[in-house]
């Protein structure tokens, strides 16, 4: 994906992992099913690492996280995404540009952030608002429009995750 999913070919893909064509094509049938299985990985591992933050936030009790601490651990998660995940998000948009369809599992995905939202206690409104912050600090770094210098954007970050322990009760 470094030049971009149009430019993927199964061909160049398999040489990169280091596997055979056949072997790749058995899993992924096309490109079309690749693409889609690393949009699915993408999510996996983002929701992976909100499982994690959710039960650090939920604490020592044992019990579950509370919706509260499974929309605060997505949200650390989509903040603490590396310079990889930067690079690969950027991808699946200019492949989703060609196939809006691949975005489906996105979506489902968000729309479980919202159903959790409209669980909790404290202010969906509020909850919202930070979501559609943090997006639109993601969306900037996608784009490379972002103005913020490193230091910048080190300091935004932590006033957001400030501002959603604060909503989640963490503090």
């Amino acid at each position: 994906m470094a030049r971009g999913a149009s430019h993927l070919t199964l061909d160049a893909v398999a040489q990169e992992a280091g596997v055979s064509k056949g072997g790749l094509l058995y899993h992924f049938p096309s490109k079309a099913a690749l693409l889609e299985g690393m949009v699915r990985r993408h999510i996996s591992d983002l929701e992976e690492r909100a499982d994690r933050y959710a039960a650090e936030a939920a604490g020592a009790t044992g019990a579950p996280p509370s919706p509260a601490c499974k929309v605060a651990g997505r949200l650390r998660a989509l903040l603490d995404k590396g310079e990889t995940h930067r690079e690969m998000g950027a991808a699946m948009l200019a492949a989703a540009a060609g196939n809006p369809a691949l975005m489906d599992p996105c979506r489902e995905s968000y729309r479980q952030v919202v159903d959790e939202m409209a669980k909790c206690p404290q202010s969906f409104e509020r909850a919202a608002v930070l979501h559609l912050a943090v997006d639109g600090l993601l969306m900037s770094d996608l784009l490379n429009l972002s103005p913020f210098t490193a230091e910048e954007r080190r300091r935004v970050v932590e006033h957001m995750l400030n501002q959603v322990r604060e909503w989640s009760g963490q503090r």
